[in-house]
């Protein structure tokens, strides 16, 4: 059974850590130019930073100079064999366990460590702060996951499917591990028995049912601006969240939008990453479709524009 008796998982790192903690990006070859975005933010944005910048990788590491310009530490992970009877689909592969076994793997190197999924981007905020922040004696702080929003009382299937009552569900995007406690209380062990269930719904968001279940009412919640999510129904209230990491957790993709329902800087973001470092992937991007004005509708906004200067006229 994968994971059932925690032992360091084989992680080689191209360098000693250098601070005690870290943000970790895992990821596999079809992620980790989106990754390396991500990593580029926040070094940019934390010149100074006292913690690591660290890659996950299961396979070797495709060439990019931003590794050595940030000094990214990239550690080469080798998918364990067993690993092969884990839930996947389309979009979720064997990657995604890798933050499972983060905690264990670097426990010699860092005490905290922020694991972010690839599929995200940094607009602002703190991150040396939030990799101090107080979980309350918890092994992991995380943000309540979309499905809760609305339905705050709502049992979801894995709990119901693992004989567990209701509690809070969060997101594992964006999971802030306290190292040693995660460690010390075993969660690692027990996330992979919920992982190896043959239950359809228990394992219906795989490595996040997982997770969930090992920390049933176990876990500090962070606030929603850490793991913005970015479906149509969030955008309006974006505005007023202002958050700091938004994180496209559906198929649809900025470097992969056609409708033209992400903003443009976000879309621009991942154009000029990719054209820099990924022109291949970067040539692949569609064209977004352009806004049209029907005529009627542009005589409407001009004559409502005009409107409101004679009116700013007649009172000035």
């Amino acid at each position: 059974m994968p994971g059932s008796e925690p032992k360091e998982p084989l992680v080689r790192a191209s360098t000693k850590a250098r601070h005690d903690t870290a943000v970790l990006l895992a990821c596999d070859h079809l992620y980790y130019p989106y990754a390396t975005l991500l990593a580029d933010q926040i070094a940019r944005a934390h010149p100074k930073r006292d913690f690591d910048i660290c890659i996950m990788y299961n396979q070797d590491m495709p060439q990019c100079s931003l590794v050595k310009k940030h000094d990214l530490r990239k550690l080469r992970f080798e998918i364990p064999v067993d690993w092969s009877s884990l839930a996947t689909d389309k979009k979720i592969s064997l990657a995604a366990y890798q933050r499972i076994i983060a905690p264990t793997a670097l426990q010699k190197d860092y005490r905290r460590i922020l694991y972010l999924d690839s599929d995200i981007i940094y607009r602002r905020g703190d991150i040396g702060a939030l990799l101090n922040a107080d979980l309350g004696g918890h092994p992991v702080g995380a943000v309540l996951d979309n499905l809760q929003h609305r339905r705050p009382g709502r049992l979801l299937k894995e709990f119901k499917a693992a004989g567990l009552g209701h509690a809070k569900y969060f997101n594992s995007g964006v999971l802030l591990f306290d190292v040693a406690s995660f460690v010390d209380q075993g969660i690692e062990a027990k996330a992979f028995e919920y992982a190896a269930s043959d239950k359809r719904d228990l394992l219906w968001k795989h490595d996040q049912s997982a997770l969930n279940c090992a920390l049933h009412k176990n876990w500090a919640e962070l606030a929603p601006v850490w793991n913005w999510p970015s479906f149509h129904r969030h955008f309006f209230f974006s505005h007023f969240a202002d958050p700091c990491l938004v994180h496209f957790m559906s198929s649809r993709k900025p470097w992969r939008d056609k409708a033209g329902i992400y903003p443009t800087s976000y879309v621009k973001a991942y154009q000029s990453h990719l054209a820099a470092h990924f022109p291949d992937l970067a040539a692949q991007m569609p064209q977004r479709k352009k806004p049209v004005i029907e005529p009627l509708a542009l005589d409407l906004l001009l004559s409502a524009s005009h409107s409101r200067f004679s009116r700013h006229d007649a009172l000035s």
